[in-house]
């Protein structure tokens, strides 16, 4: 399949959603700079993106880099290039140009390029093709950097992706729709609208928010009403696969109406509702969206508001550069304030955009997280606020939510609630001292509620269940993991949907976790301030073993300069860490092609290119046998059993280790360290390794609070003494 070399631009401060947005639609990261992504993908890929993208102002088709050394290379090195392989001879362009520290003149090497296209097709055909500025086939770009060197672009996008097609009729100061829908994603809209949320935005102007908020709520690709895409004219565009990704577009548009929630604008100009209420038509969804003219000061709660009991009040209130006197404004901003703190909004987010942090203050409620964005040439504060959250509860609401100890609860159910309440107060401060935001709060501690339970940044919850007793009412059991589930998301105020079950079915002679429909959901986490990629629902494993942690820190302030072996490496977390710490040299090795996968975007994630360090698919066995290399850091991880597919045999942990260690040490570098690790309770190491190297048991500081005296808990040796001649 044949690819091509892309790049996505952004409003600077959204790259991560942008990044976020080509990772979910199987793209390639190569390159992360201020306002885009370089990224490798197939046509398929470029017509699904310019369909679904929500961030995305432009995309650009890399052509063709060379030296310059003043305008008239501009020229020259443009006439070499082939055209004839991008456009047609009859159709028009036009030209724009970036500088990126370059002492040029902007317009000139623009004027340039065209020149040097103009060339090209005189030389070959005798006559040149027309410049339209308005409405071109082809636009071309060409960025010149600071070192003079130039790269010419082919704009696949025509007008801006920001123009959706829907907003002809504008209010004053309106938004974008790329920067409205980041606004959305940036205060969870997404998430909050599957939980069944309503949405409301009590300043609505031309309505920019409420149309983007419905196509992220359905899931509706966002690009479907443009007409014109640059692509059109491009010599490698395939009509048929366009209009197969169109067909499948508007499938997805008319299945992501059946799931829109409710939404609601309000605005107290009547030109402004005028132009929403025509944007909405457009945008197919006055059916689904209910806009009036109402001052702020006259808001009330309608009947069809309080069928939910969340939603989000989302808004981009005037701000002092933008429209308003500063007088009126304090008070607009005051009476949002107040707004929200009417008992109807408990429960609800809130989030604003604005310019100056005055006119945020004197809203009066204590924010609990913030974004930067920009609204043009304006560096902006979105600023959320959780209503009625823990902090503001006393000063604010009336009612108060019924504790979760006075809930009712069966009495075994109440002792699994008091030890999660106790064990989550116990590593509160562990967590704050030591920055950790992914734990283990519960381990199989009650014989009834056989599980192992992770919190994952307050946000998600992993419950995996060990492997149940040979008689067990199954009627009893499962009555047990209901309620434990309601337990858990009462107690951490996560919902149900967020919280990942994972259950042992007993099959002949086996157990063996369910394994629902693949979701294809990944999930950001950090560890040691480094992001990393978890998927709750599609295997058994999430993507880190939170066991290692400490592990993966030692190697991230220890691998400085030397060389790093990652033996089993599954998604290539300790790799990640070893990379962060400044590793020379990284060697990932993993039997299985996806986890390797999943471990460069990971690295790429972190702004590390993949292409610096090796991904090795192989049997870790055969790859110390084959490989003659030889590393100052080892890292072995080895499952406690597995089939050694390249030469049909078992690998038995306890009978097989030392083996493995041995061939570990044959290419441990002399002053070299190997870290070995497992988490198979019984195991007991060989004497005759301990007569031959030096090994030294770390288990008191590699396995951290949350796992100590743990059921899942590790052991770690560090192995030294392998003498070895290079």
């Amino acid at each position: 399949m044949k690819t091509y070399k892309l790049f996505a631009a952004c409003p600077v401060y959204l790259e991560d959603l942008l990044e976020e947005e080509v990772l979910a639609l199987g793209g390639t990261i190569d390159k992360r700079t201020r306002g885009g992504l370089s990224f490798t993908a197939s046509l398929e890929f470029l017509y699904e993106f310019s369909l679904k993208t929500r961030i995305a102002g432009h995309l650009l088709l890399r052509l063709h880099e060379f030296e310059i050394d003043g305008l008239d290379a501009i020229t020259a090195g443009a006439a070499a290039f082939p055209w004839d392989s991008i456009m047609r001879e009859d159709g028009t362009f036009s030209c724009r140009s970036t500088l990126k520290r370059s002492k040029m003149n902007q317009k000139m090497v623009a004027l340039k390029l065209k020149d040097g296209i103009a060339d090209f097709w005189r030389d070959k055909t005798g006559s040149r093709p027309d410049v339209d500025r308005e409405n071109p086939d082809y636009n071309f770009q060409i960025h010149v950097q600071e070192d003079n060197s130039a790269e010419l672009y082919l704009d696949l996008s025509g007008d801006s992706l920001s123009n959706r097609g829907y907003r002809l009729d504008t209010a004053k100061a309106a938004l974008r729709e790329n920067t409205a829908a980041a606004l959305l994603l940036r205060a969870g809209w997404k998430e909050m609208s599957s939980e069944g949320s309503i949405f409301l935005d009590p300043m609505c102007g031309s309505g920019t928010i409420l149309v983007e908020a419905a196509m992220i709520a359905g899931g509706l690709p966002a690009q479907l009403h443009r007409n014109h895409y640059g692509f059109l004219h491009w010599t490698e565009h395939d009509q048929d696969l366009w209009e197969e990704c169109m067909d499948r577009a508007e499938q997805e548009w008319k299945a992501g109406l059946e799931k829109l929630p409710r939404i609601f604008g309000y605005d107290n100009d009547r030109h402004a509702i005028a132009a929403a209420t025509e944007n909405i038509k457009r945008a197919g969804l006055e059916k689904y969206i209910h806009v009036e003219k109402q001052e702020l000061s006259d808001f009330h709660f309608t009947e069809a508001m309080t069928k939910s009991p969340r939603g989000l009040l989302l808004t981009n209130p005037p701000y002092g550069h933008r429209i308003g006197d500063k007088g009126a404004l304090y008070s607009l901003y005051r009476e949002l304030g107040e707004l929200v703190k009417k008992e109807e909004f408990s429960n609800w987010q809130l989030t604003v955009i604005s310019d100056e942090k005055p006119l945020i203050k004197s809203i009066g409620l204590r924010s609990t997280r913030e974004n930067k964005v920009m609204n043009g040439p304006l560096s902006c504060f979105l600023v959320h606020y959780d209503l009625f959250s823990h902090t503001e509860k006393k000063d604010n609401s009336k009612t108060e939510r019924l504790p979760v100890s006075e809930m009712e609860w069966s009495d075994e159910g109440r002792q699994f609630l008091n030890r999660l309440s106790k064990r989550r107060k116990h590593l509160k401060k562990w967590m704050k001292r030591e920055d950790v935001s992914c734990y283990r709060v519960y381990d199989a501690d009650l014989p009834n509620f056989n599980f192992a339970i992770d919190v994952y940044e307050d946000k998600w919850i992993h419950v995996q269940e060990y492997k149940p007793p040979l008689r067990v009412d199954e009627v009893k059991a499962q009555k047990r993991v209901s309620e434990s589930l309601k337990i858990l998301s009462a107690l951490f105020e996560i919902p149900k949907h967020q919280i990942y079950l994972k259950q042992k079915h007993r099959q002949i002679g086996k157990e063996k976790y369910s394994t629902p429909e693949p979701r294809g959901e990944r999930f950001l986490i950090k560890e040691w301030n480094k992001r990393v990629w978890v998927n709750f629902a599609d295997y058994q494993d999430t993507g880190i073993f939170l066991e290692h942690r400490n592990i993966r820190r030692w190697l991230l302030e220890n691998s400085k300069e030397k060389s790093v072996l990652n033996l089993f490496s599954y998604s290539c977390t300790a790799s990640l860490m070893a990379a962060a710490g400044g590793a020379s040299k990284i060697v990932s090795v993993e039997n299985y092609r996806s986890s390797l996968s999943w471990g460069k975007d990971n690295f790429t994630l972190n702004k590390l290119e993949p292409e610096d360090y090796k991904f090795e698919k192989s049997d870790s066995f055969e790859y110390l046998r084959n490989n003659k290399e030889y590393y100052d850091i080892i890292y072995l991880n080895p499952p406690n059993s597995f089939n050694k597919k390249s030469r049909n045999s078992e690998f038995d942990l306890q009978n097989d280790h030392a083996g493995l260690i041995h061939l570990c040490m044959k290419r441990l570098r002399h002053g070299g360290v190997l870290i070995f690790s497992n988490n198979y309770r019984q195991f007991v190491m060989d004497k005759v390794l301990e007569e031959e190297y030096t090994i030294e048991e770390q288990s008191s500081w590699t396995v951290s609070d949350d796992f100590q005296g743990k059921k899942n808990g590790h052991r770690c040796w560090f192995i030294r003494g392998a003498e070895v001649k290079e």
